[in-house]
Parts: C-alpha cells; sequence; structure tokens
C-alpha cells in the first residue's frame, strides 16, 4: 500500500516537473494530467477486474508476469518483474487498452514505470527508476512526451522509497532522432497473450455472473474510468443470439470480437459489468464489438466519476451518430442525440447554409467530459472529394451541458468559438 502511494505521488509530480518552463506545451501538460487521473482510476479498480499471473525459475531468476482486464476484456496493467541474486527489475505499463492502445483518435496515452533495484557490495541498494508518459506529438501518437529519472543509493537496512529522491528531467530534444518514439505496446501484448494462453485467471469477478450476459457483447474500448459500466452491441429480437454464427473467425487480431453489420436489429446498451445487467439503449446502433473498422469507429468518452458519457460513432469525413447519456446511482436516466441538438445552431454559428444535403455532414470529436455534464466537442465539416478533398470547410468548438429536465435529458448550447481551417 505504501509503495502504491509513493508511486502515485510521482506519478502526479510528473505533471509539474515543466512547471514555468518556457520548452513545455500546455498540450502536453494537460496529457501528463489525463495520464495521472488515468493512472489513478487503474489502481482503484484492480482488485474487481479479471488478474492473470505466471511464476517461472529460469537461469536462477524469478520472473513473475501479471496482467489485469476490465470487465470489457481490456488490458488496462500489465507488470513483469524480474528477481535474481544481483537485485530485482521491475516494469509496469497503464493505458485504457494495451493491446490496441492507438486505435482512433481516442488515444488517451500509456504510462511506464520502471524500477531497478541492485545489490551493492556493502549490502546497500542502488534504485533507479523511470517514469514515463507516452501521448500524442505532431500527429503522432504513442511518442515520448516526458521522461522523469530518478537515482539513489541506499545503506542496508534502509528502505528504499524514493520519495524524497529528486527527480531529473530528460530533456527529449537532446536524444537521438531514431529513439525519441519507443514501442510500447509489443511487449504488454505479448504479455498478455502469453497469459491467456497459460491458463485460466488467478480470479475473475465477472467468471459466475450471469445477468443479461447472453443478451450483449461488450464493446472494446468502452468501459467506465471505474470500471463498472460499459457500451455493448446487442439485438432487439426476442428469440436467443446466436453469437457463435456473428464471431469474427478470420480476424487473427481479434478473435473474440462480433459483427452484426448485415443485422437489421441492432442495439448498442449501457451494461453493469458487475453484475452483467442491460440497463438501457444508448440510440446509437454501433454494429461490432471491435473500436474500429477501418474509418469507422465506436469513441466512448466517460466523465471522470463514470456518470456522464458521450458515444460517437465516427466515419472518415463525417459522424455516422453521436449520443450523449446519463447513469444515477445503478440506474440509466437515458440518451439523447448530441449531434441533432448542435447540428442546425452550428451552421447559423458559421453562416452556412443547412439543408437536407447538410443533415449528417458534421464530423465530430469529443474532446471531454465532465462530472457536471459540460461537453468540450469540436464539430467540422470537410470536403469529401474533387480537388479540396480533405480540406476543412469549417471547425467550431462548442461547449455543451447535458441536464436533467422533467421532460427527460436536455443538450444546451454554452459556447461557440471558431477554430482555424486546415488545409
Amino acid at each position: 500500500m505504501k509503495r502504491d502511494t509513493l508511486i502515485r505521488l510521482w506519478v502526479v509530480i510528473g505533471i509539474l516537473a515543466f512547471a514555468g518552463s518556457a520548452t513545455a506545451t500546455s498540450s502536453v501538460d494537460d496529457q501528463v494530467k489525463k495520464l495521472a487521473e488515468l493512472y489513478n482510476q487503474i489502481e482503484a479498480q484492480l482488485n474487481h477486474s479479471v488478474h492473470y499471473l505466471k511464476k517461472e525459475e529460469s537461469g536462477g531468476a524469478t520472473i513473475v508476469e501479471q496482467a489485469w482486464l476490465n470487465g470489457a476484456g481490456d488490458p488496462i496493467k500489465v507488470a513483469i518483474e524480474r528477481i535474481d541474486s544481483s537485485g530485482r527489475e521491475l516494469a509496469e505499463y497503464f493505458a485504457r487498452d494495451l493491446t490496441d492502445p492507438f486505435a482512433g483518435f481516442n488515444y488517451e496515452g500509456t504510462f511506464l514505470l520502471n524500477r531497478k533495484e541492485t545489490k551493492l557490495p556493502d549490502g546497500g541498494t542502488q534504485v533507479d527508476e523511470s517514469r514515463k508518459y507516452f501521448g500524442e506529438l505532431n500527429g503522432s501518437n504513442g511518442e515520448l512526451i516526458r521522461d522523469l529519472r530518478k537515482s539513489a543509493r541506499f545503506k542496508a537496512g534502509e528502505s528504499t522509497d524514493t520519495v524524497h529522491t529528486p527527480n531529473v528531467v530528460v530533456d527529449l530534444r537532446k536524444r537521438p532522432k531514431d529513439d525519441r518514439s519507443e514501442d510500447v505496446i509489443d511487449q504488454p501484448a505479448k504479455i498478455v497473450d502469453s497469459l491467456r494462453e497459460a491458463g485460466l485467471p488467478e480470479s475473475d469477478p465477472f467468471a459466475n455472473v450471469k445477468g443479461d450476459s447472453e443478451k450483449f457483447r461488450v464493446i472494446h474500448g468502452t468501459g467506465s474510468p471505474d470500471g463498472r459500466f460499459a457500451i455493448a452491441l446487442g439485438f432487439a429480437r426476442k428469440e436467443p443470439i446466436d453469437w457463435e454464427a456473428l464471431r469474427e473467425k478470420v480476424d487473427l487480431e481479434a478473435p473474440t470480437a462480433y459483427y452484426g453489420e448485415d443485422e437489421n436489429d441492432v442495439r448498442n446498451y449501457v451494461v453493469d459489468l458487475a453484475s452483467q445487467k442491460i440497463l438501457g439503449e444508448t440510440g446509437c446502433n454501433y454494429f461490432g464489438t471491435r473500436r474500429r473498422y477501418n474509418h469507422r469507429s465506436s469513441v466512448v468518452t466517460w466523465s471522470p466519476d463514470s456518470t456522464k458519457f458521450v458515444q460517437l460513432w465516427d466515419d472518415k469525413w463525417s459522424s455516422d451518430a453521436c449520443v450523449a447519456g446519463k447513469i444515477n446511482a445503478d440506474k440509466f436516466v437515458g440518451a439523447i442525440d448530441l449531434d441533432k441538438a448542435i447540428e442546425k445552431k452550428t451552421y447559423a454559428f458559421v453562416k452556412k447554409r443547412f439543408d437536407e444535403e447538410s443533415v449528417g455532414s458534421l464530423a465530430l470529436r469529443v474532446n471531454k467530459v465532465s462530472n457536471d455534464g459540460a461537453i468540450e466537442l469540436d464539430a467540422s465539416q470537410y470536403c469529401a472529394s474533387g480537388d479540396c478533398k480533405g480540406d476543412t470547410i469549417f471547425a467550431v468548438r462548442e461547449q455543451v451541458r447535458l441536464q436533467d429536465t422533467p421532460n427527460g435529458l436536455r443538450l444546451d448550447i454554452v459556447n461557440m468559438r471558431r477554430l482555424p481551417n486546415k488545409q
């Protein structure tokens, strides 16, 4: 418990490491702050996650591999530890989904902790640590955006906690050009695959809970920050669903994925993972359990307290659907069509004609959903063909608020401002 507290403290310190520095960018600081929040969210749900563990003895060393998966089946933490006569090495990876963290624009980054303990001849211990934050940089995902290092020597019998050891911020501009981006997906993905192949998990809180589980399959990457809720694929039919017939058997990258685009009764549900109960329909009808199918993707953004969400069905040039929903305790309040709520007002704001051809032309990107129901999003329209293909016709940043009313949920536009067009 003490070690977890100390690590959490140094994760937060990573946010402040460049405070006041002219070399830091606000976007990097924002990403590091979100990664610190993500780390805390993941640590808080590990006790009710699926846990895999494997221990091996090899060449005089003990190697321990562990993985924790949320109720959506997404690996959220992976750890590998090696202990031998010289000391101990530990690597811990944290992400919303360590096997597919770069899917679409919903990339939330990855946090990597490395700690090496080396035994010294005098009985003391040399400790070297790094905390690496991977995010988006210059349009590229998975880039190292902050690297904190610390090193300390402890006498025999002393605590090896490094909380009082000053950290050093690595100047990433001085890193070799071919070493600026590090791979943070292969190692944890291999460990997860190896653990799954080795057998059943050490613990699985969802294994013996049936609920409505035969009526849905969770869409990957849609789990809430507290690990309790998710968005799922289902169907309106009354007869039992033949999930085996809907299983993607060819796609080796997603062997447990399900696909129902050819079905005419597709539904998306909010589900309680702990009870495996369907709470209600979102109003969006995304057709598969993979978060992305070529240009089409399901992007779910939650508030930090897991009570509000926005589900976006995104496509290449526009968004097919976008809904905002709310949960009170374990009750689903409902959902509202966010795209429809802002469509006409967005066109009026940019002084563009809105007609039948304009319906469904907006491309949405959800930046943030707050606990109080505030939603920040970008609404754009792109040229989809001809010489201007890919150019931005207009882009607007909008602040809207999801509110309860006696007649149900309502979305109010709080603020709009134009963004520069990208050509």
